[in-house]
Parts: C-alpha cells; structure tokens; sequence
C-alpha cells in the first residue's frame, strides 16, 4: 500500500510539472525556447553571420562599375555590421586636353581607372524593409596620364599615377526578402566627404545587392 501511494505521488507530479509547461505549434516548449534564446545570447552565434555583395552603377559623363562581397554580423534583429572589399572601374569622358607641341593639334583623352577598396558598413532597418545606412572606404587608385614625350617626338606617353582617398556613403534603401534568410537590396548612397580624388565625388550612387542573413 506504501508502495501505491508512493507511485501514485510520483505520477501526479510528473502531471503537474507538464501541466506547467506550454508548447508551440512547432512541438517546442516554451521553456525550450526560451533556454534556446538565453544560449543565442551567449557569445559569438555562427548563425547570425551575413553574406552577400553589391554592385553600383552610374553612367554619364562619368561611367562606373562597383563589384563590392561582403561579409558581417547580425547585432540585433535590426542592426549587422560588417567588412567589405570592392573593385570599382571607373572612367571620365574627355578628362585631359592635350595639344601637340609640334603640329599644334589639340584632342580630348579619357580619364580610366580602377579602385580597390576596403571599409566597413552599417545598416540599420527601420520599418517595412526601410533602412538606413553607412560605409566608410579607403579607396586606392591608380590610372594613366597621358602626356607628349618631353624629348619633342610628338608621341604620347603615359605615366602610371597612384593615390588614396577616403570615402563615407551615407543613404538609405528598400530590402525585399526573397526567403526566410535572404533579401534583395536597393539603395541611394552619398559620399559626405567629396574629396575630389573619391570615386565617388559629385555625384548619387545607386547600389543593388544581396545579402543572405540579414
């Protein structure tokens, strides 16, 4: 009988601590759920890694090709941060004016350069896929500038030029989620220093990229 009541007792305790717990649709607890949430919560999380690229175009007087991968971390539900890496051609219509010395002929060259780039981003989304966001490069950049060889033999000779200037991109953009994880990007962006060696100078640049993770 001691035996009974024991086992009876044992029983409906078990019942009693079920009877507590509550359940999702998925089948989880909430108390799975929630034990999940707090060790999501401790540290690095592998899954909150972002992935993804952009690339820029303008045309015009100025014509530009941006091919930028990028890789981040997802802070918060709404706020990912990150690295990025690009390569931007770049190319000027009609940037030099050179006359020959010696037959007095003058012509229009192009201005034609590649970028290379490194920086780190921000984006934050404020509501209905609306968000804001930052980029901040050091851009290194070199190209050709033609000139008449000084030894008076009318040939054109170019020289190679290198240099660096910084760049901020300040904007703001529509993300369209394509599953669960993934979205396509659209966004305006503005460089707020204008040094007038940035890629960038003078100019809206429109972006369109992907991101898996955020």
């Amino acid at each position: 009988m001691k035996y009974l009541i024991t086992v009876i007792m044992l029983c409906i305790g078990l019942q009693a601590a079920q009877a507590q717990d509550v359940y999702t649709s998925s089948g989880r607890s909430m108390r799975q759920i929630q034990a999940k949430k707090k060790q999501e919560n401790k540290g690095f999380d592998p899954s909150k890694i972002i992935a993804g690229g952009f690339l820029g175009l303008s045309f015009g007087t100025s014509t530009s090709v941006y091919v930028a991968p990028v890789i981040g971390y997802r802070i918060t539900d709404k706020l990912a941060a990150g690295i990025d890496f690009s390569y931007t051609y770049y190319k000027y219509k009609d940037y030099f004016y050179l006359q020959n010395p010696i037959t007095g002929e003058s012509n229009y060259y192009d201005l034609s350069s590649d970028i290379l780039s490194i920086g780190v981003w921000a984006r934050y989304l404020v509501f209905s896929g609306l968000f804001v966001g930052a980029q901040f490069d050091q851009n290194y950049m070199s190209y050709t500038d033609p000139g008449f060889d000084p030894n008076g033999s009318g040939n054109i000779v170019n020289q190679k030029v290198k240099y660096d200037a910084p760049s901020l991109l300040l904007g703001a953009g529509y993300r369209a989620p394509i599953g669960d994880r993934a979205s396509v990007n659209f966004s305006l962006m503005y460089d707020v220093l204008q040094n007038q060696y940035s890629p960038y100078y003078g100019r809206v640049v429109p972006m369109i990229g992907f991101m898996y993770g955020f």
